[in-house]
């Protein structure tokens, strides 16, 4: 095989496009790669300019610049888009290289070139990928990471300020445990929408993860265009949303810090955010700006919570028992299980400070599940004694009632412990009722079936779940304190408000207890009003079990 021949045949069957033009620009020949690119065959591309193939994406200064370094170096070579003959644009690597001859002048022009689009667009993705959440479209915690750090840069030259948002739903995972993750990521999805349309676009939104979305608001002196956004966003996200058939309600708790005043670096404005975002969860505000006193409250946390998942190795956990007592035969009926809690550094820690510690830790499982245990061994152990029996209320939290295996476990530990389940009540909250309610009312017959009783606490304090209720195989209703106090008053709405909690409860053959009474005069309205049980200070404040077993259960 000759030289001429060899090269005619790598010519031929290069898989890269080959173009020859002469030093006017005009094609002199192309091989079959060049075809099957463009889409022009040999016929139709000889005796044309390559303008033939411009898309219109690169103007005269890059076509300038380009023929500038081929003349002046004798090649070039980059990223080109052209237009293919059926219009379709894309992108090619191209290598143009000056042929001359023996006096070293340029004779032709040599274009080799690859179609280059899919992997572009593969590494755009990689790219799109690497900074951008997929869900929602919003940049990812690499980018907000980056695009803080530029707000910071971009204030210190410009004699700006910087306020970033640090936002986390309230009860998403109840959301996203009960409905499904499809509802999780629709809401998710809405919620990116509705966040883009209350801040400006020199914002910057992004989600780091799960429920966690940040603003970054680059500002001038005056806080006020800040609160007005954060008020914007707060009332925005409180309107319904619509995910499949699913009419959602949600509420966001927002942590602020402000650049420089409250940190000068990324780390530490990330870090007092998320320290103002618990604390506006704590206390319930839609949110609320860092200050500095909170580092000692967001530290107080974290030591509870490191003791918390030391403190039932450590016996430092205890249940106490309150009394309830049957209006109809004066006697006691049953008992609420209370969980306490003593630091061996800290000293007793309120109930209201460590559940919702170790419910958003997760704890509260395996802490829920000891209670449990020890309830049931104790009503039996009673009982063993031969004590007249009463029931027993446990707790269940949100999150111990999300647990799959729910039923099995109480199932279990009633077995394990011989405690006939007729003596057990689980109390919910309504928290718990608002969503999925095929799942809730699976649940809850299966409580029935067990022969478990079930109750509803704080009943009209929370989202008051009237038209759920005729759906639930429950058997109590509890009566917040909140309404009985100031139901002996002349004037009082809350002894309206318990009437009707009663008469819609017994006309669905529910039973009820009211909590939190306190007098002989709240007492008597209770029986005229006929609540069927009561609990509280009047009868008893909660007791150790042994005081209990002395007091009430032996007598």
């Amino acid at each position: 095989m000759n030289r001429h021949h060899l090269h005619s045949l790598v010519f031929e069957t290069a898989s890269q496009g080959i173009m020859i033009t002469d030093t006017a620009g005009v094609i002199l020949t192309v091989n079959p790669a060049f075809t099957k690119t463009t889409g022009y065959t040999e016929k139709e591309a000889v005796g044309q300019n390559p303008r033939l193939l411009h898309s219109g994406k690169q103007d005269s200064a890059f076509y300038a610049d380009m023929w500038a370094s081929i003349h002046e170096t004798g090649s070039w070579q980059g990223e080109i888009w052209n237009r293919r003959k059926n219009g379709e644009i894309y992108l090619e690597w191209i290598t143009i290289h000056t042929i001359k001859d023996r006096h070293n002048k340029i004779t032709h022009y040599i274009g080799i070139f690859s179609d280059i689009t899919e992997r572009k667009q593969y590494e755009d993705k990689l790219t799109y990928l690497a900074h951008y959440d997929v869900l929602t479209g919003l940049p990812n915690r690499v980018l907000f990471l980056e695009r803080l750090q530029q707000a910071i840069e971009q204030a210190q030259i410009s004699d700006q300020t910087v306020a970033l948002l640090f936002m986390d739903l309230d009860h998403f995972k109840i959301i996203n445990d009960t409905l499904g993750h499809m509802i999780g990521d629709q809401l998710l999805q809405h919620i990116a929408i509705r966040l883009r349309e209350c801040v400006g676009s020199d914002d910057t939104i992004a989600r780091l993860g799960g429920d966690e979305f940040t603003v970054i608001i680059p500002y001038r002196h005056s806080l006020e265009p800040v609160i007005s956004k954060l008020e914007t966003i707060c009332q925005q996200l409180t309107i319904p949303f619509k995910c499949k058939d699913q009419e959602l309600f949600v509420t966001v708790s927002i942590g602020v810090s402000l650049y420089p005043s409250d940190g000068e670096d990324t780390e530490t404005l990330i870090k007092h955010a998320d320290i103002a975002m618990y604390h506006a969860k704590k206390q319930k505000n839609h949110y609320q700006l860092y200050t500095t006193n909170m580092n000692d409250t967001f530290l107080r946390r974290i030591h509870l919570e490191n003791g918390l998942r030391k403190a039932l190795d450590r016996e430092q956990l205890t249940i106490v028992y309150q009394p309830q007592m049957n209006l109809s035969t004066g006697r006691v009926y049953g008992l609420e299980a209370l969980l306490r809690w003593e630091h061996s550094e800290l000293g007793v820690i309120s109930p209201a400070e460590f559940i919702p510690i170790a419910e958003e830790s997760g704890l509260i499982v395996e802490i829920g599940e000891w209670v449990l245990r020890s309830v049931c061994l104790l009503n039996k152990k009673w009982q063993s004694k031969g004590y007249s029996p009463v029931k027993m209320a446990v707790n269940l939290s949100a999150r111990q009632f999300l647990q799959h295996n729910l039923v099995q476990s109480v199932a279990s530990i009633l077995e394990d412990t011989g405690l006939d389940p007729h003596y057990l009540i689980l109390e919910i909250t309504e928290t718990v009722s608002i969503h999925q309610i095929e799942s809730i009312v699976s649940i809850l017959s299966q409580f029935k079936q067990l022969g478990v009783e079930v109750a509803i606490d704080d009943f009209g304090k929370g989202y008051s779940s009237l038209s759920y209720l005729k759906q639930y195989p429950v058997h109590i209703l509890k009566i917040d304190k909140c309404f009985v106090d100031g139901i002996d008053a002349d004037d009082s709405p809350n002894r309206a408000i318990i009437k009707a909690i009663i008469d819609l409860a017994h006309s669905l053959n529910l039973r009820v207890i009211a909590e939190g009474v306190e007098t002989q005069d709240q007492l008597g309205l209770l029986k005229e009003l006929q609540c069927n049980y009561i609990q509280g200070y009047w009868l008893s404040k909660p007791l150790p079990p042994e005081i209990v077993e002395k007091e009430f259960i032996a007598k």
